[in-house]
Formats: C-alpha cells, sequence, structure tokens
C-alpha cells in the first residue's frame, strides 16, 4: 500500500526510478550471462551431462588393454571433463569399429594400423602406451615333439643358436593363432629366426580364446595368443617354446582413432593419454596391496568373458615385466619416440610392413608412417598441457 507522501511524488520521478530499476535488472541480466559464458560466473556441476565431452572408447578383453576400465571405475574420466562410454569388442573388431564410426577411439596397436591402412585410411596410430617386449610366447606341448629353446640351450650352450634350432622345427607344423594380426606376425618372425619359409607352417586362424580351447584339447603343434592365454596353456602344463623379442621387434599397444577425429579432438585424446598415465601411476603405487588396486577391477572384468581363468597374482608376474608401462609422456618417449629407446617404434613399424608386404603380400604397398603414425603430434600437445597445468 503506498502512502500518501508518497502519492505526491512527481509522476516523472517515478516513472524515472522503475526505468532505472528495470535497466539495472537488464544490466545485472546480461553481465551474469557473460560471466557465466566466460567461466567466471556460476558454473554448473563438474559432473553435469552437458559439460562433459562424450567419448566412445573401444577395448579388448586382455590385461593390457582393459587399463580404460580403471579410469572409468574411479571416476577420473569424469574429473577430466570426459563421459566415456567404454565398450569390450575382439581384438580384430576394434579397427572395424573405428573405421565405421562406431566408435571414436580404441586400444590396439601398429599391426593393426599398417594391415588395415590400405582400405582404411583415414586410420591412424595416434600414441603409444604400452609395449608388449615378452608377452608373445609360441606354446607347445609338452611331450618333446617340438623343444623349447631352454632346453636346447642347455644342448648347444648358445641363445642364438637355441632359438634358430628352435625356430626351425615349426617346419611342416600347425600353429593355432589369429591371423594377420600381432600374433601371426609373431609366427612369421620366427620363421625368419629359423630360415624356413612362411608357407612352410600351416595357420589355424581362431580367435584367441577359441584358438587356446582348440589348442588345449589337442589341435595344432602350437599356439600363440595374448598374455590371458598364454597364462593359462601355462596352468595346463604348456611350455614356452619362443617368446619375447626372439619373435620380432615388441609389438607397442595405443590409441588408434581416425584424421577427422584427431583434428577435432586434440586435447580429448591427450587427455586419454594423461589418464592412462595416471592409471598406470596409480596400479604401481599398490602392487602387494589389498583391496581396489586397478589390478583387482581389470582381473575380474577381463575373467568375465574369457576362459583365461586370470589372477591378481598373474596380473602381477606380468606387470612390467614381461610387458612395459610408462607412467608419463617423458617415459614414452624415452622407450618408444626414440631411436635410443628400448623398444624405438619404427623397429616395429618397418617389422609390420615386412609381414603384411612382404610375407603375407596382404598390402599392395608398404605403409608410409608420415601418413598414419602421429604420436610425435600429439606427445607436443600433451607436453603443453603438461606444463601449463603446473
Amino acid at each position: 500500500m503506498v502512502s500518501r507522501k508518497e502519492t505526491n511524488v512527481p509522476k516523472m520521478n517515478v516513472l524515472s526510478a522503475s526505468v532505472r530499476r528495470c535497466r539495472t535488472l537488464i544490466v545485472f541480466a546480461v553481465l551474469t550471462a557473460i560471466l557465466s559464458a566466460s567461466g567466471c560466473g556460476n558454473r554448473p556441476p563438474a559432473n553435469h551431462a552437458t559439460s562433459l565431452k562424450k567419448v566412445r572408447y573401444a577395448v579388448s578383453p586382455f590385461q593390457d588393454t582393459l587399463l580404460p576400465i580403471v579410469a572409468k571405475e574411479l571416476g577420473w574420466y569424469k574429473e577430466a571433463g570426459l563421459e566415456v562410454d567404454i565398450v569390450q569388442l575382439g581384438w580384430t573388431e576394434v579397427q572395424e569399429a573405428i573405421a565405421s564410426g562406431a566408435v571414436d577411439v580404441g586400444i590396439n596397436n601398429i599391426s593393426a594400423v599398417v594391415a588395415t591402412h590400405e582400405r582404411a585410411p583415414n586410420l591412424i596410430y595416434a600414441y603409444g602406451l604400452n609395449t608388449f617386449d615378452n608377452g608373445f610366447a609360441l606354446m607347445v606341448r609338452p611331450d618333446g615333439k617340438l623343444r623349447t629353446v631352454a632346453q636346447l640351450e642347455k644342448d648347444l650352450g648358445d641363445h642364438t643358436k637355441a632359438v634358430v634350432a628352435a625356430a626351425a622345427q615349426l617346419k611342416g607344423k600347425t600353429v593355432v593363432t589369429t591371423a594377420n594380426t600381432d600374433m601371426e606376425q609373431g609366427v612369421a618372425a620366427a620363421t625368419r629366426r629359423g630360415n624356413i619359409p612362411f608357407a612352410s607352417v600351416k595357420i589355424l586362424n581362431l580367435q584367441p580364446d577359441e584358438g587356446l580351447a582348440a589348442f588345449l584339447s589337442g589341435t595344432g603343434d602350437a599356439y600363440i595368443g595374448g598374455i590371458p592365454q598364454r597364462t593359462r596353456a601355462g596352468k595346463e602344463g604348456m611350455l614356452e617354446m619362443v617368446s619375447g623379442v626372439d619373435l620380432g621387434p615388441a609389438p607397442i599397444n595405443g590409441i588408434v582413432t581416425t584424421r577427422e577425429y584427431f583434428e577435432k579432438n586434440e586435447d580429448t585424446l591427450a587427455q586419454l593419454v594423461l589418464m592412462w598415465f595416471r592409471t598406470v601411476a596409480f596400479i604401481d603405487s599398490k602392487q602387494g596391496q589389498p583391496g581396489k588396486t586397478g589390478a583387482e577391477i581389470i582381473v575380474r572384468e577381463l575373467n568375465k568373458g574369457s576362459g583365461a581363468q586370470f589372477t591378481v597374482d598373474d596380473f602381477w608376474r606380468f606387470w612390467n615385466r614381461f610387458e612395459h608401462y610408462p607412467s608419463n609422456a617423458e617415459a614414452a618417449e624415452a622407450d618408444i619416440l626414440s631411436e635410443r629407446g628400448r623398444n624405438y617404434w619404427k623397429l616395429r613399424w618397418d617389422d609390420c610392413n615386412e609381414y603384411f608386404y612382404g610375407v603375407k603380400h596382404a598390402i599392395q604397398n608398404p605403409v608410409n608412417p608420415d601418413d598414419a603414425f602421429w604420436m610425435p603430434r600429439l606427445q607436443a600437445r600433451i607436453k603443453v598441457m603438461t606444463r601449463n597445468a603446473k
């Protein structure tokens, strides 16, 4: 209710006050909108759906390629502003999913990029994450028909001669593995070591778990799959005939994506790499400790869809022993990008070209790394982001 005194105020003054109040409210609203847009005003919560960058991320059921699920379960992606949808696919299905646009990125390796480059030139190898130094092993039966390097070395007294002699035994034999992958590439490397034609070995092409089941039931003379399958075969009494770098330069698992996605989302890719490094450091720090250690998260998920019967003890037996995980960009550069590195990427790239072009004749021309190896570019971006965060 208005007092008599206020009714005596000239109408013009009342109108001017109202206008001033309206103008003030309008200016305040505009400033609030500007500040909010610039990040200086009230922000939506960090986990607000509209504030997160969505990423579709493909992984395969192996103890190394499953690492991204740790950051997902512990909520680290959301802390970094990412909403990551992890999709589990077979090893050979990851490249197809990326090329078709079903996912944005995936964990795969150099072999897969070289193998598919001609039919999917949009695929690129964005960053090397871990090296499979001693991960692969040709497994044989304990009946003595195929002798192992360790057995032959006792007789020959020389490791190199033992590798040659062991690999030469493959002539005329059947090896169960997954064709046109880094697994079969290990068989090709063994034939080169043994100075026998690759064509002299019969390949029974099966996916890793199927191949393991077939081998354990009596099919084939030797088997090569991933670490979970290698571990299960060992538990069933099978022996490692040839392993590690005796099967050629180490495979390097890493992030694969498309040119278009890389160009538009370089910072997102860098964040995924940094989350991988954070996961590696977390797992390193929890070795030997009980509870949710990363190892338990991975092993639990791995055994859901695999017959590997992998244990946490198995995980630690291989962790940074049979394969290695750089925990930061500097370590990745020293190991993978440097020519003096233990697992220099170019050696693996050249070995892939030799296998797919020279041995399998699966590609018409060797793949130029300038067309598909973009790790140096992403490494430069990661270094900038890391410096700015300090």
